[in-house]
Parts: C-alpha cells; sequence; structure tokens
C-alpha cells in the first residue's frame, strides 16, 4: 500500500510541474513609423568633413534661433512684470508706416497671452531640435 500511495504523490508533483506551450512567430512588422525607427539604429557611413562643417554652421543658426526665443521669452516676462495695468499699451506697427495702438487692459491680456502661448510652442520646438541635432 505504501507504493501506491508514493505514486499518487509522484502524479501530483508532476501535476504541479509547468509545461512548455508552443511560442508562434509574429509577422515582421511593415510599418513606415517603426521602420523609420529601426533605420535610426542601423550604422550608417560617417560623414564627410565637408558634411560635418555644413551640419556645424547648421546647428549654430539652430542655436541662435532657441537664442532669440529665449530673449523674447524673457522680454515679454519683463514687460508682464512691469506692466501696471493702467498705462500700458501696445503698438503694432508696419513695414508702410502704419500704427495701431492698444491701451485697453483686457485685449492687452489677450495679445499678452497669445504671444506667450505661441512663444513657447516655438520655443519648446527650437529646444528640441538643439537637443535632438547630430552632428
Amino acid at each position: 500500500m505504501n507504493t501506491v500511495k508514493q505514486e499518487v504523490k509522484k502524479v501530483e508533483v508532476a501535476k504541479a510541474l509547468p509545461t512548455l506551450n508552443k511560442v508562434e512567430t509574429t509577422a515582421v512588422d511593415k510599418n513606415p513609423a517603426t521602420m523609420a525607427m529601426i533605420a535610426k539604429f542601423i550604422d550608417k557611413t560617417p560623414p564627410t568633413a565637408e558634411e560635418r562643417i555644413q551640419r556645424i554652421t547648421h546647428f549654430d543658426a539652430t542655436s541662435k534661433r532657441y537664442k532669440h526665443l529665449k530673449e523674447k521669452a524673457n522680454d515679454l516676462k519683463m514687460f508682464d512684470a512691469g506692466n501696471d495695468k493702467i498705462n500700458a499699451k501696445i503698438i503694432l506697427k508696419n513695414q508702410a508706416g502704419f500704427e495701431f495702438e492698444v491701451s485697453n487692459s483686457s485685449v492687452i491680456k489677450k495679445v499678452r497671452d497669445t504671444m506667450e502661448e505661441e512663444l513657447n510652442i516655438l520655443l519648446a520646438e527650437a529646444e528640441n531640435e538643439v537637443l535632438n541635432f547630430e552632428i
């Protein structure tokens, strides 16, 4: 009888062991976005000296754009800090010399808010270009 109990225990242990499932291979993803991401990691031929110099020139222009936008964002913050909401005015001028002046504080706030939103978008784009630039 002891042998029967031992056999039963062995069967219970065997049932507890995990079984290997057959793994099916998946089809290769031919999505253009996926292929573009993969292409970034494929070894490329190193750029020539002329190409690197051109890239540096391009990077200089990109970094100047970022610095300019950063200065403009700071100027807008300074305008906001110095705005007493009583004597403020915004003047729009064009190349032909025509001028339009607004001194209404609610209009100035709306224009300033819109300018800040657009400036933040441009600044984020320029910063992203600088951070992701490859020489």
